[in-house]
């Protein structure tokens, strides 16, 4: 049985890196030196591009307060505050996602409230954003004020300190074994015999399914030559990687709608969505059903076929269902990408 305690506890839980960030770098503790906490504040203000305004010797204290609030407002993950002894205050802002992807309104939200009741200098703050699980498929970059720190970075930051506790041995083996998962999920796949066998990937330890899936979409799309244009995130009921540039406004029957495109687990659709303000009858909506079938049905390639005939603000038209362990990400987007290009420009046409 594992015995690390990151994994006991549950690293998916945000809890468990914003109190080891605390435990590193809080003046409290005592266990870890104020050389290897200055060290790591070297390495964030580095990688964030930016030099570090203050020695070692001119940090007075160093307090860490998880989830700061502001008011019944807002609540921030973690903000680290570095007062100086000439009377001088620093502030890193840190927000976390294990395996949410994140969104830029509350980042955006995060940066202005923070600078608004602090009214402090740009100088003396750093945003930064952990992505520590799955959320590392997001493909934002720095959104407003945030400088985004992928597993990559914060291992860099963290790791090869001299701090010679369980504490931090523990997590510093996870986040590396997290990064190995992220890496291999292609192999592992090929390991085993059900990519729906729960307790492998569970061994494995890996979170079933979204995050699992996000892992693969990020893996899957690196194979098309639409790389740059497909997003993952959470659906209502399954996990997402939606071709962003495959939106497609129209007007039919005097309704408008919008076609679009996107994975549901191994299924990959063609769906429409209906305008809520004057929103298309039921009957309207089957006819136009039939008319993009006899579009896609041509396409089918033995593993497409209608779905079925329901009606409300998303619903499925066409769907072609892959099954990710028969063939290699690099067939499946190939086949992805061709009935792009043989269906959308029709859609565009009508």
């Amino acid at each position: 049985m594992d015995r690390n305690f990151v994994n006991i506890i549950g690293y998916q839980f945000e809890k468990v890196h914003t109190g080891v960030l605390r435990w590193l770098l809080d003046s409290k503790n005592r266990v870890v030196s104020i050389e290897q906490k200055y060290e790591i504040l070297k390495r964030i203000y580095r990688i964030c591009g930016k030099k570090i305004d203050f020695d070692q010797h001119e940090i007075a204290n160093i307090t860490c307060i998880p989830e700061y609030s502001f008011g019944r407002r807002r609540k921030i993950d973690l903000v680290v505050k570095i007062d100086l002894f000439k009377n001088c205050t620093k502030y890193l802002v840190i927000e976390m996602k294990v395996d949410s992807i994140p969104y830029e309104r509350q980042l955006e939200g995060t940066y202005i409230d923070f600078m608004q009741n602090k009214n402090c200098d740009n100088n003396d703050v750093i945003f930064l954003l952990f992505l520590f699980g799955a959320s590392q498929v997001w493909k934002g970059l720095n959104p407003q004020g945030f400088v985004v720190f992928r597993l990559n970075e914060i291992i860099e930051v963290f790791s090869k300190l001299d701090i010679n506790e369980n504490i931090y041995r523990d997590w510093i083996k996870a986040l590396k074994e997290e990064d190995i998962r992220k890496n291999n999920i292609e192999l592992n796949i090929d390991k085993t015999k059900n990519i729906w066998d729960g307790d492998y990937w569970k061994d494995k330890g890996y979170r079933i399914w979204f995050p699992l899936f996000y892992y693969i979409y990020n893996e899957l799309r690196k194979t098309s030559k639409r790389f740059e244009e497909w997003d993952i995130y959470s659906g209502q009921n399954n996990p997402v990687m939606n071709w962003s540039k495959g939106w497609l406004e129209k007007n039919f029957f005097g309704s408008k709608i919008y076609f679009y495109w996107e994975f549901n687990y191994e299924a990959f659709v063609l769906k429409v969505m209906l305008d809520e303000e004057n929103k298309m009858s039921q009957n309207n909506l089957k006819k136009l059903r039939s008319k993009i079938v006899k579009i896609c049905e041509p396409e089918s390639n033995g593993i497409g076929y209608q779905t079925q005939n329901r009606y409300g603000t998303y619903n499925s038209i066409y769907k072609w269902k892959f099954n990710f362990k028969e063939k290699s990400f690099s067939e499946i987007m190939i086949e992805t990408d061709r009935i792009l290009d043989r269906i959308h420009p029709q859609l565009e046409s009508l």
